[in-house]
């Protein structure tokens, strides 16, 4: 009863701010999304609201009522590309009928990471949207992390998160967070928030490694590597390296460092799951090889597999690619796959983009900042999802999208740079700061 009644005030809550402007409804939807309240209370009373569509379509009609300016250029362009080939390969697919479903929920996702790319149109508004989806997802996964750490330390946590699923997804996702909280605790000016976001970062650092997932920890390894590769002050992030492994690290016990030591040595135990995972792998190549164009159809690789499948059910019937780069090549074939990595690419190119225009400027530190962070985040991605099929995940493509706001706010920035006699007029500053101050997405009060 008091989580629903939790759950009703931040219903009331966000109604109340959703009601003053389309970013604010924004927010409200990525909480709703991230938090999943119909899940954390007992009853189908929540999931009876159908919070999520009534909420999408607020967003929507209030943008579309505001006149927010729409933007469209060639990393838009590739979302939509990708979206309009996922939906052509779900209608040629001979599995449509189950594929149908799926392609529809991506939809949703695609127009809300749009809408992120349209209505976040500051650097504080980027940083409310990276803070909302931290706590959303993270509150409640570093609560277990700590809880584990204290209580039973080394003890396996094998909770599923439905937003990620089984452990390999829950461990990505987590580690794909550490990243952006990171950029929060840096960012912040109060002493009591980095401390704060310093223990949720900790939190779900463990609550990631405790899943006991080799994947997982092959994207630790990676998202340690290109934190330290990208961040501003390397001294000072080794140090807080290696103090927060220090925390962690002795927790894991024998039989963590026992179960990672067989990713290199899984051929000679044959380790059937490593095996298994191969095979699934060359499925793939063979779905893609036969169906080039379209592939198999969007998220159809379990239900194709058994017709694919050369092992005759040795590693069982309709099973997982557990890769997001392989099942993208065999549901979408090899135009599908192009434009997949095209948008990857994109990103990765945003997030450069921004690190050299911070270089020539002094005034966009935040932006720096979280250009390493979402860059990350999304190696991490990368690495971790080699194992684990989360290439629709709506927290991908939600960063995807900031990566898009990344590179808008750094062209804003070159534009501004680019007419150093107008910068340096007095008024154009005062005009500059006063429509930044404008901007600012304080809490709005009636």
């Amino acid at each position: 009863m008091l989580r629903l009644g939790i759950v009703f005030v931040a219903i009331a809550v966000g109604t109340y701010y959703a009601a003053q402007a389309p970013f604010y409804a924004l927010l409200f939807y990525l909480g709703n999304a991230y938090v999943r309240p119909e899940d954390w209370v007992w009853g189908d009373i929540v999931r009876s609201l159908h919070l999520s569509l009534v909420i999408g379509v607020y967003v929507t009609i209030s943008s579309l009522a505001s006149r927010q300016r729409l933007v469209f250029d060639g990393r838009v362009a590739f979302l939509w590309l990708f979206l309009l080939f996922s939906i052509l390969s779900c209608l040629v697919s001979d599995y449509s009928t189950y594929s149908w479903p799926y392609v529809i929920e991506f939809a949703k996702i695609i127009f809300i990471t749009y809408l992120i790319v349209v209505l976040t149109t500051d650097t504080a508004k980027l940083r409310l949207a990276i803070t909302v989806i931290v706590l959303g997802l993270g509150l409640e996964q570093a609560k277990q992390g700590w809880f584990y750490l204290l209580t039973a330390p080394g003890g396996a946590n094998n909770n599923p998160v439905a937003f990620l699923g089984d452990n390999n997804g829950t461990a990505v996702g987590m580690l794909m967070l550490v990243p952006l909280i990171a950029f929060l605790m840096q960012t912040t000016q109060r002493r009591w928030a980095k401390w704060g976001f310093g223990g949720l970062l900790i939190g779900c650092l463990y609550r990631g490694l405790s899943t006991y997932s080799r994947g997982g920890f092959l994207a630790a390894l990676a998202m340690a590597g290109t934190w330290s590769l990208r961040s501003q002050n390397k001294f000072r992030n080794v140090l807080a390296m290696v103090a927060i492994v220090s925390i962690t690290m002795p927790a894991l016990p024998d039989a963590f460092w026992n179960k990672m030591r067989t990713i290199e040595t899984f051929e000679k135990q044959q380790d059937q799951s490593a095996l298994g995972r191969l095979h699934y792998w060359a499925v793939a190549v063979d779905m893609a090889s036969r169906n080039p164009i379209f592939g198999v159809g969007f998220n159809s690789y379990n239900n194709a597999y058994d017709a694919y499948d050369f092992s005759d059910g040795k590693y069982g019937h309709q099973r997982s690619v557990h890769n997001s780069f392989f099942g993208v090549l065999a549901e979408l074939g090899y135009i599908g796959f192009g434009l997949y990595l095209l948008v990857f690419l994109a990103a990765l190119t945003s997030c450069a983009r921004v690190r050299r225009v911070v270089s020539v400027t002094k005034g966009a530190v935040d932006l720096w900042k979280s250009a390493a962070a979402i860059e990350t985040s999304l190696a991490t991605f990368v690495v971790g999802a080699s194992f684990v099929p989360l290439q629709y995940n709506e927290m991908l493509w939600h960063i995807l999208g900031l990566s898009i706001v990344l590179r808008r706010l750094a062209s804003e920035e070159e534009h501004l740079l680019s007419a150093p006699a107008l910068v340096e007029s007095p008024l154009l500053r005062r005009a500059v700061a006063a429509s930044s101050l404008a901007a600012s997405p304080e809490i709005p009060t009636r």
